[in-house]
């Protein structure tokens, strides 16, 4: 093969970034499972669209993070970090978040953590409390009926205290981290969570897989 072949080969196996698009619609009977929502989501209360590092189905980076997220948690590391910089450099942002606040993961809290705390101090960005888990956090298992999945996350994901009371100093949009997003239902729970005078936060996640994982 050629060395310029190569070289185009290579660049696109190392480009990161995908769009997360956001949540629009309920799903149908969610008041027989608790949750009184139908119809639209409320623009008010959707989540932007977010940006994942990659989907883990993806040659290049995909093969990477499932390996990453198939192991034991641990902070995450340099070129996690600098590639996911890339991404969120690259968005082509309406507004450009002024906090960073980190979806709590109980399988990787090592890892959510420290890329929330890293990318907050990289981009110059105040780094939030965390959102809280109620009663031990979303139940259920990955895939299956999307009513289903959305009433294992809805109340178990909420702003509390810590977090509510840094969010009434915050003029801006909020940058969510999340290591894993599948059925968006997580983030669509956490930017809608109510919360002093805001309405609206973006949403990133290290990786993107559909049908398979959390989120």
């Amino acid at each position: 093969m050629p060395q310029d072949a190569q070289d185009r080969a290579g660049a696109r196996l190392r480009r990161a970034g995908t769009e997360i698009d956001p949540r629009a619609q309920w799903p149908s009977g969610m008041p027989r499972l608790g949750v009184e929502m139908s119809g639209r989501i409320d623009a008010e209360e959707r989540a932007e669209p977010g940006r994942a590092l990659a989907r883990l189905s993806d040659l290049g980076w995909g093969s990477r993070l499932a390996a990453l997220l198939g192991g034991d948690d641990a902070p995450v590391d340099d070129s996690l970090v600098e590639a996911c910089v890339g991404v969120l450099r690259d968005w082509g942002w309406a507004r450009r978040p002024v906090a960073v606040v980190q979806v709590p993961s109980r399988r990787r809290p090592q890892l959510v953590g420290s890329l929330a705390e890293r990318l907050a101090t990289i981009g110059r960005l105040r780094l939030l409390p965390p959102l809280d888990l109620v009663d031990g956090g979303p139940t259920g298992e990955a895939g299956g009926n999307s009513a289903f999945r959305l009433a294992g996350v809805w109340g178990r994901i909420v702003v509390g205290p810590l977090l509510a009371d840094a969010l009434r100093t915050v003029d801006g949009p909020v940058l969510l981290v999340d290591d894993l997003v599948d059925s968006r239902w997580t983030l669509t729970v956490a930017a809608r969570e109510p919360a002093p005078g805001r309405r609206r936060r973006r949403a990133a996640a290290g990786a993107r897989q559909r049908r398979v994982g959390a989120g």
